[in-house]
């Protein structure tokens, strides 16, 4: 059997569902290859049930930070009622792309040509333009922490998490907050495969021990070990032909998200850097590129988000220059809550905002101001003549531009 699209899109994580939908609605005939349940890894057993259960986590926290109240959690009936809402999401998610017209298609695909997609036995669909988005897998076998959010292995007793990222330092909060004993095991520096200062990173790991999380550098006993050391690109090579990798089997693209076959396109965690953020920012290039208004894929604009006893934002780049740190103290929201926290910039030698971090409560909204600004010289006026909600945390962008505004005069 063979169908005819505009646009074959393959895989239904955020790079691939974001693709489907934008193309479908500028008018491309669109199909979406999905082997298994729409929504990918981040969907199903990623971001949105981590989510779900750190808002649980951190609301009880915050009680018995605060007040000293302890609050009973049961971590089975949370995931239950956690996956009733992603239940939810993916028929939302469903009823959306059929009524912009893309073409849901179950079943494992391969590459047949730059032109031809291969679903099951007897299918092909030929297409103008392809866009692979096939997600990653856990680089080491063992638990993991997708076997734990989609409840496929239930934590109990005593849990030792390996690894030093960002899966790493969320699992381990919410599992100390929902009465389990977690030990972290940590070869060098929590966080270091990121861009982030190392004061920042002694804050995060002096808040996970409060809560609960005991650091460790050597395997010991446990009820449960779970891997969290990393994932590699979901690409068979038989399957995907014709493809240039790198030596760590990421496919090579170009700021466009162009393989190096002219109409294949590459998003999501088979390129790097690996993320749901930056798949949907890749997604956006890619579609651009094929509608004929091309727009490069930045990934130092891409805000990230750590979720763990603190949320850690992170925008840019680290580069020489000055740099300014101030504490959340100063601000009202942060105070009167109670919350820890600290926000750095730095400006590099042309002026530029090139980096901003955020640590504290309730972060991830203050950064999507922040990442629409980096690498401008106009920032400080940007923070300064915004208008904020009153208390809110974006109420500490005045102070920053204030400070450098202040520095400058004294220079």
């Amino acid at each position: 059997m063979i169908k005819n699209f505009d646009v074959v899109v393959v895989g239904s994580g955020p790079g691939g569902f974001t693709s489907a939908l934008i193309l479908a609605k500028q008018g491309f005939k669109t199909a979406l290859v999905e082997r298994e349940k729409l929504g990918g890894t981040c969907l199903q057993r990623g971001c949105i049930p981590k989510e779900g259960l750190y808002q649980i986590a951190r609301s009880a926290y915050f009680l018995k930070k605060r007040l000293g109240v302890s609050v009973p959690l049961d971590f089975e009936k949370s995931l239950l009622k956690v996956r009733e809402r992603i239940n939810k999401i993916e028929e939302n998610a469903k009823f959306l792309l059929r009524k912009e017209g893309v073409v849901l298609v179950e079943g494992s695909a391969k590459l047949v040509d730059e032109k031809v997609i291969k679903v099951g036995r007897n299918t092909y669909l030929k297409t103008d333009h392809i866009i692979l988005a096939c997600g990653s897998r856990q680089k080491e076998a063992g638990v993991s922490a997708e076997d734990l959010l989609t409840g496929k292995v239930k934590p109990k007793g005593k849990i030792l998490i390996e690894g030093s990222g960002a899966t790493a330092c969320e699992l381990s909060f919410i599992l100390s907050v929902f009465g389990f004993e977690v030990l972290l095991k940590v070869e060098g520096r929590l966080l270091k495969d990121y861009p982030v200062e190392e004061e920042f990173v002694e804050k995060l790991e002096r808040e996970l021990e409060m809560c609960g999380v005991k650091f460790t550098t050597t395997n010991e006993d446990a009820d449960v070990l779970v891997k969290a050391t990393g994932r590699v690109p979901n690409l068979c090579e038989e399957d995907f032909p014709f493809l240039e990798r790198d030596e760590e089997g990421y496919v090579k693209v170009s700021p466009y998200m162009r393989t190096n076959l002219q109409d294949v396109y590459a998003v999501g965690d088979i390129t790097k850097p690996m993320g749901a953020s930056h798949a949907i920012a890749k997604a956006k290039s890619a579609c651009q590129c094929i509608m004929g208004c091309q727009q490069p894929y930045k990934p130092e604009l891409v805000p990230v988000v750590i979720c763990s006893a603190l949320e850690l934002g992170f925008v840019g780049s680290i580069k020489e220059g000055r740099r300014i740190v101030k504490t959340l103290n100063a601000n009202t929201k942060s105070f009167v809550n109670g919350w820890n926290g600290m926000v750095s910039i730095i400006v590099d030698e042309e002026e530029r905002l090139s980096y901003f971090s955020m640590l504290g409560e309730c972060v991830s909204e203050p950064m999507n101001i922040a990442s629409a600004i980096i690498g401008s010289t106009l920032w400080d006026q940007f923070f300064f003549s915004n208008n904020y909600t009153h208390p809110s945390i974006c109420e500490s962008f005045s102070d920053l531009s204030l400070e450098f505004m202040f520095n400058l005069l004294n220079l």
